[in-house]
């Protein structure tokens, strides 16, 4: 992000995609996937049809096999013959053949760094493996510059190569220079018809990287390539939303992002309407210039905000609490009871807050910090919540004050504004900011409460229910997740200590899920293995009987405990 106060889309270059452009001044572009094989013809061809019915601009379909890359041929003829002219991208991983042969079908091919070239390991050969590389990925861009094809570089956070993890380990470092190694052979061999992803599970990941990806380019005179933004496994549901908002919302807010992807557990056509929501809520709008000194600020590793606690309200808020949530009553009740407000507040005009209304309240004060005893409680609800709170604790910052910040809101009913909200706050807690939150939704209190909690919990700032992790499902799934997602949920869903992963196959599922307690993943037919973090501690399982496998593993750990 070029200026944390007044966000402007990234400028990039324009990437042909068939009759579709990504970057530049083109609108951003919505995507989403198909979950079936390429060798399945038919079902291919049905769902690339539902989605162009639904407004997708552009369909992606996994291809794991040659054989599928191959089919890939019919596919998009048949597509074709029926007038719908909507580009089609091929997913490839550990498969270099598969897309080579898929760039003869397809307007964009998906390659994945992780997997695309075999990996070293050793200290000595990591540089020869940029060699390898090159030898390896020139060629095929060669043959993409042949065809008039677009690629992507997909960098995900769950398939780093052992290469890029022997040297900079499980880091957003390790993301991008993964990205870069592979662009830096795209700019010796003049082609730039790039789209480049860096994608993650943990929404606080993937926003950290794309910011330091952004910043790295310029930096290194790289081409301004344009960004595909998503959330790998957001999971389904108001969960997969939400999260969905936090880590896409967050980084349009800032003027990154030229096509997106919202990954849910759910039938493909369902991601549509989130996305284009997504669009329409984070939609940049100019905000007043104010002149705020600027303090030395790392966006790209979290490090919450260090402030002095305070008690309001019967709680204390602030210091090395956890981020708390609030309910707006006139009643001031504190509560101890999970996933219920643990403070209240009035009227914040006769609450004991330093309430700011705009921008220019926030000018004003940046005048004359001094009239307000520290600490105080600060909350911002005026317009341009996220430039005009960075603005707040700048100058909090400048000034060293360490007064905690309550993220407040006001909302209707809309889902479109349940996103909006997840990507401000969102925003602002990756950057550190916020130790309450308070929503007011006119027609529920509950609902407000819950909300919140929700949104910390997709922001990876604190849990408070059952966290479930869960991919899409593609062509590589061996079982039908959205069925076995909804009975893992019915089966834990009442534990508020743990994690849980479900991942259709092992291509980006354990690393995706390496945030989780427990992960269930697809291993072949029929069969299902079971993580604990990264380690698999139970293979092969038939998939009858892996959820009660599930459960009394959580009981050998002591995690386990029975429904009310």
């Amino acid at each position: 992000m070029a200026n944390r106060f007044h966000a402007m889309r990234r400028d990039t270059i324009k990437v042909r995609v068939g009759n579709t452009w990504i970057g530049g001044d083109a609108p951003i572009l919505v995507q989403s996937m198909t979950t079936t094989k390429p060798k399945d013809v038919e079902a291919t061809v049905s769902q690339v049809l539902a989605l162009a019915n639904a407004s997708c601009k552009l369909v992606r379909i996994t291809v794991p096999t040659y054989s599928d890359a191959v089919a890939l041929e019919e596919v998009v003829k048949r597509i074709r013959a029926t007038d719908c002219d909507v580009p089609i991208s091929a997913d490839i991983h550990f498969q270099p053949k598969a897309a080579f042969e898929a760039l003869k079908w397809v307007d964009k091919v998906r390659i994945n760094p992780g997997n695309f070239v075999d990996s070293v390991t050793d200290a000595e050969d990591f540089e020869k493996g940029k060699l390898k590389v090159y030898e390896s990925f020139a060629p095929f861009l060669a043959e993409a510059k042949r065809y008039g094809r677009a690629i992507r570089i997909g960098v995900n956070h769950g398939s780093l190569s052992a290469r890029m993890l022997y040297k900079y380990g499980d880091t957003i470092e390790g993301m991008v220079e993964s990205a870069l190694e592979y662009l830096a052979v795209c700019e010796q061999e003049n082609f730039d018809q790039v789209v480049v992803s860096l994608k993650s599970s943990n929404p606080k990941v993937a926003i950290e990287a794309y910011r330091l990806l952004a910043l790295r380019l310029k930096e290194e005179k790289f081409k301004p390539y344009p960004f595909h933004v998503g959330v790998t496994e957001a999971g389904a549901g108001e969960d997969g939303r939400l999260k969905s908002a936090v880590g896409i919302g967050a980084l349009l807010l800032d003027g990154l992002g030229d096509t997106i992807r919202v990954s849910l557990t759910e039938d493909a056509v369902a991601e549509i309407p989130v996305a284009r929501d997504l669009i329409e809520a984070c939609s940049i709008v100019n905000s007043p210039k104010i002149d705020v000194p600027e303090l030395e600020k790392d966006p790209f590793h979290f490090v919450r905000r260090e402030t002095a606690p305070i008690t309001f309200a019967g709680t204390e808020i602030g210091g090395s609490n956890p981020i708390r949530v609030g309910e707006r009553t006139l009643v001031v009740v504190p509560s101890t009871k999970p996933r219920s407000p643990e403070f209240a507040v009035g009227k914040l005009s006769e609450s004991p807050i330093v309430q700011l209304n705009s921008m220019l309240d926030v000018a004003a004060f940046a005048s004359d910090p001094t009239k307000y005893s520290s600490p105080s409680l600060f909350c911002y609800t005026g317009d341009h919540a996220v430039p005009a709170v960075r603005m707040l604790t700048a100058i909090l910052e400048k000034y060293k004050r360490q007064d905690p910040i309550l993220l407040y809101a006001s909302i209707g009913n809309e889902p479109i504004e349940k996103l909006k909200l997840a990507a401000t706050w969102g925003s602002l807690l990756v950057d550190g900011i916020g130790d309450a939150v308070c929503i007011e939704i006119p027609s529920s209190t509950k609902e407000a409460v819950s909300l919140a909690y929700d949104i910390l919990q997709a922001a990876s700032m604190r849990r408070s229910k059952t966290e479930f992790i869960s991919c899409p499902g593609c062509g590589r799934t061996l079982y039908n997740i959205q069925d076995v997602l909804s009975k893992i949920k019915a089966r834990f869903g009442h534990l508020d200590n743990v994690s849980i992963a479900v991942m259709g196959c092992i291509v980006n599922g354990p690393g995706e899920m390496a945030g989780a307690d427990f992960g269930y993943v697809g291993g072949g037919p029929g069969r299902i293995s079971l993580y604990e973090g990264k380690e698999p501690v139970k293979k092969n399982i038939p998939e009858s009987d892996a959820i009660d496998e599930l459960v009394e593993l959580l009981k050998n750990r002591g995690l386990w405990k029975d429904p009310n």
